[in-house]
């Protein structure tokens, strides 16, 4: 992941452009703190989960243009088939 300030509000948060429909960004408490459309949401519903910022989505779509982040693999770790002994189960 790479490190990225928003234009708007200088929030910075770790980000990684797997495809043009794919970003994964990580937000700290300061950054949560420091963004604008987030901070607006909380105020209106007491800490709402909010999606996205628009405003830091222009900030990533114009650094991956600029080329200043660069599309990633993901990569998703191995995991071991079960045996033939294991038996999956499902919660209902």
């Amino acid at each position: 992941m790479q490190s990225l300030a928003c234009h708007t509000c200088d929030a910075r948060v770790l980000v990684a452009k797997y495809s043009p429909a794919h970003t994964s960004i990580q937000w700290s408490e300061e950054a949560r703190q420091s963004c604008r459309e987030i901070a607006a949401a909380a105020a209106v519903d007491n800490g709402s989960y909010v999606m996205r910022c628009e405003a830091l989505d222009r900030t990533v779509d114009e650094a991956v243009s600029d080329g200043l982040i660069r599309p990633s693999h993901r990569v998703d770790p191995a995991i071991a088939p079960l045996a033939s002994t294991e038996a999956v189960t499902s919660a209902r």
